[in-house]
């Protein structure tokens, strides 16, 4: 019985000397260095573009229509907007704009809002895009076109006119196309 108790006792101290053999004939592993020679060299390219919007400008970019659209919905529209002129609803404005000045009751008033705001924005566009393309202010392209509308309007349309005071506008009827002094008739011969 004295066997049978040593055997686990043996088998116990015999592992511990194997380990403790293994452990001290290991050796140890080799230095792994991190270290580069050269230092590392990083290439890197960027590209940066600035793009500057401004607020005035249509938010929803699928809005936005070309240049040659607008203007055939201006020209398609063209006998609506004078109608519409010529029954003194709307003025052409200081900003190259139709603005209401009286709006007819029922469904006619719907159609009239509508009509003069789908101008409205064509002639925006068209005004935007000539102020881009000619690198000159909004505002500028907006007086070129206030005059110009002014000019050709027919008598009795409303039209802005510069105001007593600086910076002022009012309202005044159209006298109608002036003939340029080359355009006029001579006097005396029939």
């Amino acid at each position: 019985m004295l066997l049978n108790d040593a055997r686990p006792l043996r088998a116990a101290i015999l592992f511990l000397l194997l380990s403790a053999y293994c452990l001290v004939s290991c050796k140890t592993l080799p230095e792994i260095p991190i270290t580069t020679p050269k230092p590392l060299e990083v290439n890197l390219n960027m590209r940066l573009d600035v793009y500057q919007y401004r607020g005035d400008e249509p938010v929803d970019k699928e809005a936005v229509r070309t240049i040659a659209e607008a203007t055939q919905r201006m020209r398609n529209r063209m006998e609506e907007i004078q109608t519409i002129k010529s029954n003194r609803f709307v003025g052409e404005d200081h900003r190259g704009l139709l603005q209401l000045r009286e709006v007819p009751g029922g469904t006619w008033g719907d159609y009239v809002k509508q009509t003069v705001a789908a101008e409205n924005e064509d002639r925006l566009l068209l005004m935007r895009n000539e102020a881009k393309e000619s690198k000159r202010a909004l505002h500028d392209v907006e007086q070129e076109q206030w005059r110009l509308r002014s000019e050709k309007s027919f008598p009795g349309e409303y039209i802005e006119v510069p105001g007593d005071a600086a910076g002022t506008f009012k309202w005044v009827q159209a006298e109608g196309v002036k003939l340029k002094e080359d355009a006029k008739p001579a006097e005396g011969k029939k």
